[in-house]
Formats: C-alpha cells, sequence, structure tokens
C-alpha cells in the first residue's frame, strides 16, 4: 500500500473522478444525502493528498539520501561521506576514507534510478539500489591522472536502516554502463 503515498496523482485522479461522479448526481436529484457524500470525498480527497505529502516511504527516504550523498561526494566533504556508511561496515568506511582522497570531483549527478528494493522481510531493513551518476573532475588511481574527465558510471548500493531510522551504505559497486548493460554486473550480496 506504500505505492499509494508515493503517487499523489492517483489520489487526485480518484478523488476528482469521485468529486465529478457525486457532484453530477447531486446536481441531477438535489438529494442531501449525495451532497453530504460530496463534501465527505472532499474532506478525504483533501486529507489524502497532506497525508501524502507527510508520509515518507522507504523508497521516497532512500532517494533524498542519494541525493544528500551526491551532493557530499560533490562538495568532496569525506566526513559527510563517511556518515552515510553503515555503523556494521567499518572496512567500507575504511576503504572511503583511504579513496576518497584521490578524487577531486566538480560535479556529481544522479542520472536514472533504476530501481529501489526494499526487503522488508529482513531486520533490519535492507535495499538494493541500481542507478546512473556522471562525475566529473579530477581523478587518480595507480600513477595514472585524469583532469576535467567526466565519468559515467552504473552505481549498485546495498543500503541498511540504522536503528535511528536512516538508510546507510553497507556495501557498493560500480561499473561502466556499457559493462552493466552487457554483463549486469552482480556481486554476491554480504
Amino acid at each position: 500500500m506504500s505505492w499509494l503515498w508515493e503517487q499523489p496523482l492517483v489520489i487526485a485522479l480518484v478523488g476528482v473522478g469521485t468529486l465529478a461522479v457525486l457532484g453530477s448526481a447531486w446536481a441531477l436529484t438535489g438529494r442531501k444525502e449525495l451532497l453530504g457524500a460530496l463534501a465527505a470525498a472532499a474532506v478525504l480527497l483533501g486529507t489524502g493528498l497532506v497525508v501524502e505529502r507527510l508520509v515518507v516511504t522507504d523508497r521516497e527516504a532512500i532517494q533524498q539520501t542519494l541525493l544528500k550523498i551526491a551532493r557530499d561526494v560533490q562538495s568532496n566533504n569525506l566526513r559527510a561521506v563517511t556518515q552515510h556508511i553503515a555503523q556494521r561496515a567499518p572496512q567500507l568506511r575504511q576503504k572511503v576514507t583511504a579513496e576518497m582522497p584521490r578524487y577531486h570531483f566538480d560535479e556529481c549527478r544522479i542520472t536514472r534510478v533504476h530501481l529501489i528494493e526494499v526487503d522488508a522481510q529482513t531486520r533490519p531493513r535492507t535495499a538494493r539500489v541500481e542507478f546512473n551518476v556522471v562525475a566529473s573532475g579530477s581523478f587518480r588511481e595507480d600513477g595514472f591522472e585524469l583532469h576535467d574527465a567526466q565519468v559515467p558510471r552504473w552505481v549498485c548500493l546495498y543500503l541498511v536502516r540504522e536503528e535511528d531510522g536512516r538508510w546507510a551504505v553497507e556495501d557498493y559497486e560500480h561499473a561502466p554502463p556499457q559493462q552493466m548493460l552487457m554483463e549486469r554486473v552482480r556481486m554476491p550480496r554480504p
């Protein structure tokens, strides 16, 4: 049912359709019961739209987390980036702390989210997110240096919902987008 809280258009269409039917029926018959139903439908429509704005689903929270991570990477803020790493992933924190200084990002932009798959059966909840990103800046790797480069990547994040309710990265993988399309790169889940 959480999909409903991610779709204000569905709520609006159903509500407006209901209002139109009840309004027409009331206009044709003039019955007080239909006027009451029309008023109730209007209240329900308003309430539904307000609740949709207030309820943050796991998918919406994950999308917000992705945007925050991209902003923190783009600002080259190592401390902020490591705050997005799960408490139970200290090795990943060490890896990111070692890698980030080799990169200077001018831009980090998510171009398309392909998948947000939340496993609500696990405790704590986990999720897998696949998306494309374009990063630009300067990159150093094994004595090789790239300046003013624009690099598209396919990224897969494995997330876990921390005790405080925030989504954090437990592991990740990335590859050129072409490789993902041709081979459907998959790492075993940690």
